[in-house]
């Protein structure tokens, strides 16, 4: 299959991203820029609440409880609407038909620049990640598909061998990517690549550019940069299919941009905002579960980035009530509400982590170096961006000088503060305390740093163009002091400048970062990790043409044993053939164990005979020595197969090898 031909299931990808939140933006209330913006994260709000309530009323997974579910929502926040529609007046949209076009040409770029350098990264469609979580990233899609069950309860059941109980695990991107294999047919490789294309190429872009437009307003120089600068990034959102591999952060962090928007309407913080106000806090509380859900530690980091937001409230609300001497109750009321909302805020950042043992990752650079990565985009050793750097520490600059959004300084300071202590801190308490939520992991946080770097840069792109258009005008007027004739059109072309001055500032932006090294090393390192060859870590050609062969030769209600760490059990997400090792670690029980440790000596241990049959195990697969990680025979049963006279032959494909079990006939 060749790209060209994914663009049905693109369009499909597409379909299912924004259908269902667009049917609640409707109905909210929101319109062009915001409407389209919001959708995809109404849309995973809609998938959790679906895929969660199917579980309990016993409906299967797919399109129809989706819609059902946008459907019902919908209909609540039209009667909200009549509830409250003396509170519910409509605002003017902002956005004139240049700003659309802005906007349209940002998304445009980024859509263009981000879907070639992914298709550049990934190589073919059918491509997979060769590193250690895809194993579970393409079987959950298998699991969900073959339970029915997309719910976030149940999910995390893989790694208990499919026993069915409640195990919480994140799970919205991969209800996505069920969604589209359901509707359209498509393998999961090739329905994982589409749809990541999607996410990062349109949801990460339109958040982008909603995040500019309350910060800057509606100007068409704005827009436009938000949407290049949404490409401009190595740290994100290339790092996320390359690292790890991290896709429930690629969904969870291309919306944060759009959640952190909605924070700061709801705070009054938004300029030329265009949703009344109960809309804009139904649309807050609407867009935190599906966040929460895509994944929790992008949740905890809007509530870290939504800090600053909440103090410079809180500054802003005091001065108010000394500006009109209020007396001791008011002052008292919002003493208790600050400190609980603080409160709960730091509670939740704090217990909501994952274990010390879980958060394995140590410091990877020095504090200096740290501190140097966060000022010049070169985090996690990436090539420095200068340029984004220098737009950056303009618009800080700017909002210092214009005095305008400080609370995006406090969120920059916040995010690089973050990084700062997971990067070079040494492990103990203090790190844990703050950066634990992130595993303690320095590329989690690297990627959440464009959120807040991209305004600030956007915010220098505009100040920069208004300062050449200031420039411009006063060397105009000093014309015009010495040609009264010159007047004519002075007052006319002035947005013109600003025009011409933002579109050559955001050229030189565009070629810039898309030419420059960070995006190429981002680019061959990302190449590194879907590399498919002989000696790729998971699954190599001979393995996939060996798994695509067992519709043939394996019956269907099959169970089939391997090493999960050299890809074998990769059978259950691409020959539907269900594994019994179906993720890398989990919970096993002790039959299991048993033929991880002697499967291959079934004929001289009857034990491994008997667990061979309660387990209910007929076929075993052999992906030779090879393992993700670079380990070799890290499950020694599984290991060395053809050794064993207790195995049959059934097929082989250079080192891959099925065989079935018949020492236990």
């Amino acid at each position: 299959m060749t790209w060209l031909e994914t663009a049905p299931l693109f369009l499909a990808a597409v379909a299912i991203l924004f259908i269902p939140g667009l049917l609640i933006g409707v109905a909210l209330g929101a319109r062009r820029l915001t409407l389209l913006a919001l959708a995809p994260l109404f849309t995973v709000t809609t998938v959790a609440v679906a895929a969660t309530g199917g579980q309990f009323i016993g409906v299967r997974w797919g399109v129809l409880p989706v819609l059902v579910v946008a459907l019902l929502l919908s209909a609540v926040l039209v009667a909200a609407r009549v509830l409250w529609r003396k509170r519910w007046t409509s605002l003017p949209v902002r956005e004139g038909r240049a700003g659309l076009i802005a906007a349209g040409g940002g998304l445009l770029f980024g859509l263009v620049a981000i879907g070639t350098r992914f298709t550049t990264i990934f190589g073919a469609p059918n491509h997979i990640s060769q590193t250690f979580d895809n194993v579970f990233h393409l079987n959950a899609v298998r699991y969900i598909l073959d339970t029915g069950s997309a719910s976030p309860l149940t999910t995390g059941s893989l790694t208990y061998e499919f026993d069915g109980r409640t195990s919480f695990y994140p799970d919205m991107w991969h209800a996505l990517v069920a969604l589209l294999v359901d509707v359209t047919g498509a393998s999961i490789p090739v329905a994982v690549n589409v749809m990541n294309i999607a996410i990062a190429g349109l949801v990460w872009p339109l958040a982008c550019i909603l995040l500019v437009r309350v910060v800057l307003g509606a100007r068409p120089v704005a827009l436009l940069a938000a949407g290049v600068l949404s490409a401009g990034f190595a740290a994100f959102p290339a790092l996320m299919v390359d690292f790890g591999v991290l896709y429930p952060n690629l969904l969870a962090i291309s919306m944060l941009p759009a959640a952190l928007a909605m924070v700061a309407l709801v705070a009054g913080f938004g300029v030329e905002p265009d949703l009344p106000v109960p809309a804009r806090w139904l649309a807050l509380a609407g867009l935190l579960p599906g966040l929460a859900l895509a994944h929790p530690s992008t949740l905890m980091a809007l509530i870290a980035f939504s800090v600053p937001i909440a103090v410079f409230g809180l500054i802003r609300h005091l001065r108010a009530l000394r500006t009109r001497h209020a007396g001791f109750w008011p002052y008292a009321r919002v003493t208790v509400v600050a400190g609980l909302s603080f409160g709960i805020a730091a509670a939740v950042l704090l217990v909501g982590r994952p274990t010390v043992a879980a958060a394995f990752w140590g410091p990877r650079e020095s504090f200096k170096s740290a501190v140097v990565a966060t000022l010049t985009n070169s985090v996690v050793g990436r090539p420095a961006d200068y340029l984004i750097a220098a737009l950056m520490l303009l618009g800080i600059v700017a909002l210092i000088v214009t005095r305008r959004q400080p609370w995006l300084i406090g969120s920059f300071i916040v995010a690089a503060g973050l990084y700062i202590v997971c990067a070079s801190f040494p492990i103990g308490f203090f790190r844990y305390g703050l950066t634990g939520i992130w595993y303690n992991d320095s590329y989690r946080l690297a990627a959440l740093m464009p959120v807040v770097v991209l305004p600030l840069a956007a915010t220098g792109v505009v100040w920069l163009a208004d300062l050449i258009q200031a420039g411009v005008a006063r060397m105009r007027q000093r014309r015009v002091n010495t040609d009264p004739a010159a007047v004519t059109g002075t007052r006319r072309t002035e947005p013109v400048g600003v025009v011409v001055a933002g579109v050559a500032i955001i050229a030189i932006l565009a070629v810039g970062t898309q030419t420059g090294q960070a995006l190429d090393a981002a680019t061959t390192s990302g190449q590194k990790s879907y590399k498919f060859t002989a000696s790729s870590p998971l699954l190599s050609p001979d393995e996939l043409t060996l798994l695509d062969r067992l519709d043939d030769e394996v019956p269907s209600d099959a169970t089939v044993v391997g090493s999960p760490w050299t890809g074998s059990s990769l059978v259950y997400a691409i020959s539907d053939r269900r594994a019994l090792l179906p993720a890398i670690f989990g919970e096993r029980d002790s039959d299991t164990l048993l033929l991880m440790a002697a499967l291959r000596d079934a004929t001289t241990d009857s034990e491994v005979c008997a667990a061979v049959n309660e387990l209910d195990v007929d076929y075993a697969l052999d992906f030779g020595p090879r393992e993700v990680h670079g380990g070799v025979n890290q499950i020694a049963g599984l290991s060395e197969l053809a050794d064993s006279p207790g195995l049959e032959l059934v097929d082989r494909e250079g080192d891959a090898s099925l065989y079935r079990i018949t020492a236990c006939d």
